[in-house]
């Protein structure tokens, strides 16, 4: 196959998904409101955020929850997604409790986001009053110094879990190895490669890879966030198909 051939072969293969992905994405989501379940692998650590804040409360404690060092309108705008659809869980979880997650920022505006979900919680469970807005902590926007007042929170004793979920780069470690040392129950994500090492090394509730951006849809459960993630497995398998169809093409035709 040519150079020309192939450019305009990946040209119309664009195309194709940018026309039928927002198609697809409507009709999955549709098919969900109308009450479609869509089976997911389990991942550990979604399985141990739902009942953390039960755990917490037990002991008159709370869980922490690191946004990580980025803000909300940059190049790592989706992993923050991620993150705050954990905190809408976690908030959820707390407000019915009569509790809060302690949360740590690195952005100004990330830092009015957070507040915004937490109160929205407090509102949806009637207990307006309850709500704090120091209950989300803006740190510093140096990553170093974000990692470094995480730290302090998480060697808190009123700090019965830690959750991490953002861009995390090696400066992770501080934090994660702040909860290992305590022993604390971890559930972490970053969309950093140079992290990941640092997240198996501290827990065993990581989220892998493409697994941190899934939040939305393993603890919401809204239907536009299940939606897209069953879209992601359709275009994955898509893929796959496509590069097999072209090294068999390549193959037989030379």
């Amino acid at each position: 196959m040519s150079a020309t051939a192939s450019d305009e072969l990946t040209t119309l293969l664009a195309v194709i998904v940018l026309v039928f992905a927002p198609l697809l994405l409507w009709w999955f989501t549709l098919r969900v409101r109308k009450g479609v379940r869509y089976a997911f692998r389990r991942i550990r650590a979604f399985d141990a955020l739902r009942g953390v804040f039960a755990r917490a409360a037990e002991n008159g404690k709370t869980v922490h929850l690191a946004l990580g060092s980025s803000g909300i309108a940059d190049a790592h705008t989706a992993i923050v997604s991620s993150g705050l659809a954990m905190l809408r869980h976690l908030a959820d979880q707390g407000a019915s409790l009569g509790t809060s997650p302690t949360v740590t920022v690195a952005d100004p505006a990330l830092l009015i986001v957070a507040q915004d979900t937490l109160r929205r919680a407090y509102e949806k469970r009637g207990r307006s009053a309850s709500y704090s807005s120091t209950d989300v902590r803006l740190i510093a926007p140096d990553p170093a110094a974000y990692a470094i007042g995480a730290q302090d929170v998480v060697d808190d004793e009123a700090i019965a879990a830690n959750a991490m979920i953002g861009h995390f780069g090696q400066e992770y470690l501080l934090v994660g190895e702040a909860g290992a040392q305590r022993d604390l129950p971890q559930m972490v994500g970053s969309d950093d490669l140079d992290a990941q090492p640092f997240l198996v090394a501290t827990t065993d509730r990581a989220l892998l890879g493409e697994e941190a951006f899934a939040a939305g849809a393993y603890l919401t459960e809204r239907p536009e966030h299940i939606a897209s993630l069953r879209l992601q497995d359709i275009l994955r398998l898509a893929v796959v198909v496509v590069i097999l169809g072209g090294v068999l093409i390549k193959t037989l035709l030379g």
